[in-house]
């Protein structure tokens, strides 16, 4: 079951908790002073704490505060007696599960067990599922050789180097913002912690304040327990703000405020919580014409946008769209347990002239879908869904006719130069008379000499 500390100058009360708790399948460490559990949790991690405000050696709310220096997410339920409540009160701020008044009854103090046991092991659950979110994130899994993935991935690296900023990716959907992100954090010193993402576009608005600061027990009807916002979670690590854009106004007010001071305060708590997170934002949306039309604040914007960096789309990437079909060409494959497939010249052309609005995202999927569609060891043009088939038509069309009327242009600007040049010649070099033999004015001729030969 669980590992539960118990720390109480009543033997009495310890012996009887030790006992009955036993008896229910946990493990029982008892203390009767603060000094001995102290050097305790400096080398184990008890999965409950049960704390005396009183006793002999040293304030229970010093003990609090040193438990939360351990290891923050210890959940602590204070005994206390009714004259104290106030005190108990003051530790539920400093951060305390719960408390329970003396006398009290083994079930009541199993109930709070039970719910502190179901929290801390979520807490746990998220911290791993946010971990195994941000691996692989390398600059390598970025796929690309082309100059902007170049100059992107440069400026990554640099990131590395600075412990805690703020970084603003800007970028249109399916671009790879999620994943610079993840790599940000794992080229940090903050790696080995927590890599904590909330997605602003997808959490209700009347869910969102309280997902990430938390709410103390009792702030609202339906607050039986006090909730470990996200924020608090990303102690230490990566807070990473996917499509800020899109938060409500009032809650801009209190992310820039909790910007500015890294503290917070839970929904209905009275005390600040300061936490050490490096902040990454990303969004789809030009941001300083949302600070025009009023839909997002000026100041938050500047705060959000130190270090800015631009995710360029796919149809900027030129030779990295092949490179990036063939890489998820090569992977589907595998996972679909097809020999491998390649691309025809005409399939691989209409892929380059494709505008790609859902950028990477839009590219993998089509890749995927004709993989498990494929009969053959090859993906043809006709294989190809019909708006990229219009597309590549379409823009094939206009770049035959720019070829034409290119080397029209060159044929007629070589006849010029060939025409003035005698001229010229016979004119001896006077361009009044060299004018007269071609039959337009002096100025016209300069006009042509300067297009045609830079004079």
């Amino acid at each position: 079951m669980a590992e539960i500390a118990v720390v109480d100058d009543e033997r009495v009360l310890v012996d009887s908790l030790e006992l009955e708790l036993e008896e229910r399948g946990h493990t029982v460490q008892p203390f009767y002073r603060a000094a001995p559990f102290l050097e305790y949790i400096q080398f184990n991690e008890p999965d409950v704490v049960l704390l005396d405000l009183q006793l002999p050696d040293l304030n229970g709310l010093e003990v609090l505060e040193r438990i939360k220096q351990a290891n923050r997410f210890i959940p602590t339920i204070i005994i206390t007696a009714h004259g104290n409540l106030d005190s108990a009160i003051q530790a539920m701020r400093g951060g305390a599960f719960d408390y329970v008044n003396k006398p009290f009854d083994l079930d009541e103090i199993e109930i709070i067990i039970d719910k502190a046991l179901k929290e801390i092991k979520l807490v746990r659950e998220v911290e791993h599922h946010r971990r195994q979110a941000a691996e692989g994130a390398r600059p390598e899994d970025f796929i690309g050789s082309s100059l902007p993935v170049r100059r992107l991935l440069e400026t990554v690296k640099k990131l590395s180097q600075v412990d805690n900023t703020t970084v603003l990716l800007r970028g249109e959907s399916g671009t790879g913002k999620n994943l610079l992100a993840k790599m940000i954090h794992n080229l940090s010193a903050r790696a080995e912690r927590q890599f904590i993402e909330v997605n602003c576009a997808a959490i209700p608005e009347t869910l969102l304040e309280s997902e990430l600061f938390g709410y103390e027990k009792g702030a609202f009807t339906d607050a039986k327990t006090r909730k470990t916002g996200l924020v608090e979670l990303a102690d230490g690590g990566t807070l990473f703000l996917d499509e800020v854009g899109d938060l409500p106004l009032p809650l801009q007010a209190k992310l820039l405020r909790f910007l500015e001071s890294r503290s917070f305060r839970r929904i209905g708590g009275a005390s600040e919580i300061k936490v050490d997170v490096l902040i990454i934002s990303s969004t789809n949306q030009d941001l300083k014409k949302a600070v025009t039309r009023g839909q997002f604040r000026e100041d938050l914007y500047y705060r959000l946008n130190v270090v800015p960096l631009d995710v360029p789309p796919l149809r900027q990437r030129g030779e990295d769209i092949i490179t990036l079909a063939e890489h998820y060409l090569s992977h589907f494959s595998r996972k679909f347990r097809k020999p491998p497939i390649e691309m025809s010249p005409e399939a691989r052309d209409a892929f380059l002239l494709y505008h790609w609005p859902g950028n990477v995202r839009e590219l993998k999927n089509l890749v995927e879908r004709l993989v498990i569609l494929s009969t053959d060891n090859i993906i043809t043009y006709e294989d190809l869904p019909a708006v990229m088939k219009e597309t590549s038509a379409r823009r094939q069309g206009v770049k035959h006719q720019e070829t034409l009327e290119e080397g029209l242009e060159a044929k007629l600007a070589a006849y010029e130069k060939k025409l003035i040049s005698e001229a010229l010649e016979r004119a001896g070099g006077v361009k009044s008379e060299a004018a007269k033999l071609l039959g337009v004015s002096r100025y016209s001729l300069l006009r042509k000499m300067k297009r045609l030969f830079g004079e």
